[in-house]
């Protein structure tokens, strides 16, 4: 019983391989390659694009049925592949995969055999680039000429064949980077190849096995020939083998022309070679940082390294103080992100923190006075403010849409009601509307949110409308510039669709022009003066910017103040996409 289980470890030791990583596989490759590959420890398995296979010879076109063995294609690091095809065998193997009636693969019987390959290159080429370009993965190629059979799109219509359009896939169709129409290969044939005097494993590698190297073609991009690296030239100094690299990922595609010893080169490809081009794919190399490990480090290097040591593990309790104080800030403040995507009651209750947060002090929450009270009792306004006069009744809606006439005045129908029950007239209506609530806010359509006939009905009713949004850029203008917080409340107490902007902001115009040199913007003063010193506002996209007017200049020249018709520049710290054209600017008072 002991030995058997003795005899299972090992197994299982022994068919462990030494490195996970990189993942690599083979792709019609000699038989005792896999075996070299897994007896050096590395992580391989090995495959196969497909068989030729022989069919009568004919003009006649034939169904292309293939069977391709690409064991966790999708998965693999590294993908070595020779494109010498396998043995021609007598029948194909496996079946076709559609009916007749279907449009499927169809090769023309012309050269007696039909090769299945470029079928299932194509079928797989989308996840090899993303082998490629997402994850750096290497390719090497045992390289043979381009050939490109003769296939279409095919049906049985009416029981004759009918051709379709014209399939150009390819033995090079399994990386995009390789079609025709990026890559020129051409056939030619020779063993001289010459290897540059450079020193470099790479070199050194083709130096070595040169001498039993045989090219089957010749390379060329047609285009990115920058990403190109030419390694091996022939007599004639056609390229024969080369390096395609990639700007934009650490993908590498290494071609090399036919070798005799393959099992052994790609070996010492994998150690030696493979591992300058693509180190982020084998992470047991360390080549010459094994002098780092500590028992090799020098004392005074390892010191600074005790000091790294301290400085991170104080910046990681720094950051753990830091995320515990970002959490209880938005806690705390999580009202302001609910009136933007909460509805119904949890709508109504953000919103009166945010009142509250704002300065009201008297607010009664109706719909959960009803709640607790008599829930048969009828509709009424959701919130209550009694501050001052006129009292304010509040209805607020979260819908995920614009707005529609019911949604805007439905305040006012609660407006006599109250009048009549409070016996006073000093009664008004407002409708705050979370819009498109489960867009964005700044994705949201935000200039046409109320129609024109909307804002006149509000203001013949006497009552105010805002969006969520409003009053959430308000509140974090106001926690951002130190406003007082009347400045915001003083905004419910108009009629129509409530200003965007604070009572403190007195619009003087807007800009026409940013200079980034110096940095500066062009303002068309349309009212109200400005003088140098004082305080301007923006109005953007996210809320407020606020700055002093510490430079104004009129026709270059400097000015002590500006008057409505005047074009004068200012000079700012915020950068151009920050302040745009047709923004509006401000005079920031002190007082409302």
């Amino acid at each position: 019983m002991w030995k058997r289980n003795t005899d299972k470890e090992k197994s299982s030791k022994k068919d462990t391989p030494k490195y996970q990583k990189p993942k690599i596989l083979l792709i019609d490759l000699p038989d005792n390659a896999l075996n070299s590959l897994r007896s050096a420890g590395f992580n391989a398995s090995a495959g196969t694009f497909g068989s030729p296979y022989k069919v009568e010879l004919s003009d006649d076109y034939t169904p292309v049925i293939y069977k391709a063995d690409l064991p966790n294609y999708t998965e693999q690091e590294i993908i070595i592949i020779d494109l010498t095809p396998p043995e021609t065998i007598d029948r194909p193997e496996g079946e076709k995969i559609t009916s007749e009636g279907e449009k499927d693969w169809w090769a023309k019987c012309s050269r007696g055999k039909i090769d299945p390959r470029p079928r299932v290159m194509n079928r797989v080429h989308n996840a090899f680039d993303r082998i490629l370009f997402d994850y750096g993965g290497l390719f090497v190629i045992f390289a043979q000429p381009r050939l490109r059979p003769d296939m279409v799109w095919g049906e049985i219509s009416y029981g004759k064949f009918k051709i379709g359009s014209k399939i150009y896939a390819d033995n090079w169709s399994f990386l995009s980077k390789l079609y025709p129409g990026y890559f020129e290969i051409k056939s030619d044939f020779g063993e001289e190849i010459s290897v540059p005097n450079y020193d470099s494993q790479l070199l050194r590698f083709f130096r070595e096995t040169a001498r039993n190297a045989r090219y089957t073609a010749t390379f060329n991009p047609r285009y990115e020939k920058k990403n190109w690296i030419p390694i091996l030239s022939n007599k004639f100094e056609r390229c024969v083998g080369g390096l395609i690299v990639s700007e934009d990922s650490k993908g590498r595609v290494l071609i090399l022309p036919q070798l005799s010893k393959k099992p052994e080169a790609i070996v010492t490809l994998l150690r030696e070679v493979l591992p300058d081009i693509s180190p982020h794919l084998f992470p047991h190399i360390e080549g010459s940082r094994w002098v780092e490990r500590e028992k090799y480090e020098l004392d005074s290097v390892l010191k600074y390294k005790a000091k790294k040591i301290e400085v991170q593990n104080r910046a990681k309790r720094e950051l753990e103080v830091l995320d515990k104080e970002i959490l209880e800030e938005r806690d705390k403040l999580g009202f302001l992100h609910g009136i933007i995507t909460k509805t119904d009651t949890d709508l109504v209750e953000s919103v009166k923190t945010s009142l509250e947060f704002i300065g009201f002090k008297q607010i009664i929450d109706v719909d959960k006075q009803i709640r607790e009270q008599d829930t048969k009792a009828p509709k009424q306004e959701d919130l209550q403010v009694h501050d001052k006069s006129p009292t304010l009744l509040i209805e607020i809606k979260g819908i995920s849409g614009l707005p529609h006439e019911s949604d805007t005045i439905q305040v006012v129908k609660y407006v006599p009601r109250r009048m009549k029950e409070w016996n006073k007239v000093d009664v008004r209506g407002v409708s705050i509307i979370n819009h498109q609530r489960n867009v964005p806010a700044l994705e949201r359509d935000n200039q046409n949110i109320f129609t024109e006939q909307q804002i006149e009905d509000a203001k013949h009713h006497d009552i105010t409308i805002l969006t969520t949004w409003d009053l959430f850029l308000l509140i974090r203008g106001m926690m951002k510039w130190g406003w007082d917080p009347k400045a915001i409340q003083e905004l419910f107490y108009k009629s129509g669709r409530m200003p965007k902007l604070p009572t403190i902001y007195k619009p003087i115009g807007k800009i026409v022009k940013y200079w980034e040199k110096p940095c500066a913007v062009e303002v068309q003063i349309s009212e109200n003066k400005l003088h140098k010193g004082e305080r301007i506002g923006y109005v953007i996209p996210e809320g407020y910017l606020e700055e002093e007017a510490s430079s104004l200049q009129v026709e270059n020249q400097d000015v002590e103040e500006v008057f409505p018709g005047q074009l004068v520049g200012i000079k700012t710290k915020y950068p151009k996409n920050l302040l745009r054209r047709g923004m509006i600017v401000c005079a920031v008072t002190k007082e409302e």
